[in-house]
């Protein structure tokens, strides 16, 4: 959990850095991020209210979804949060997260979760054009070609083929 202690934050501008581990934020895929997190974290604080700028650097570890082929990328994202202390008459408003008045640290794994989350892309390519694996003999088509037939004929129909003559 990484937590930022916000009870004697002045009214204005402030910056925390701090470098973590993807098992601290409690991350799911946890093997996609290997190397540590580096975090900045702006924090504007107006009376009870405080606006989190959450920018998060990394690089990342994925295994492509056509070749199997592991590949780094570098991950630069950010996310905004704002909380507020006490309640609101935006309650309803899902942008704003409620704290009960008091609190003396948030904790913005939740929010890191979700940048990850958000961020991560669906389909996992190591290279926009990646030819993938063959599929029969396996060989990974990037790296090396195969003698296999690309065009197998179905036993069933095989006969269909001759009447085309």
């Amino acid at each position: 959990m990484e937590k930022i202690f916000i009870h004697d934050l002045s009214e204005g501008i402030h910056e925390f850095k701090m470098e973590v581990k993807a098992e601290d934020i409690e991350l799911t895929d946890k093997e996609f991020y290997p190397y540590p997190l580096l975090l900045t974290i702006l924090v504007d604080k107006i009376q009870d209210v405080f606006r989190f700028k959450i920018r998060v650097q990394t690089q990342v570890k994925y295994t492509c979804d056509r070749c199997l082929d592991e590949y780094e990328t570098r991950l630069d994202e950010g996310v905004e949060q704002i909380y507020q202390l006490g309640h609101s008459e935006l309650d309803a408003d899902e942008e704003i997260e409620i704290v009960p008045e008091g609190t003396r640290e948030i904790d913005i794994s939740r929010a890191l979760q979700d940048t990850f989350l958000m961020n991560r892309p669906i389909q996992l390519l190591c290279k926009e054009d990646c030819k993938g694996l063959c599929a029969h003999c396996g060989a990974n088509w990037n790296h090396e070609s195969c003698s296999c037939q690309t065009k197998r004929i179905d036993p069933r129909l095989a006969k269909l083929k001759s009447l085309k003559k």
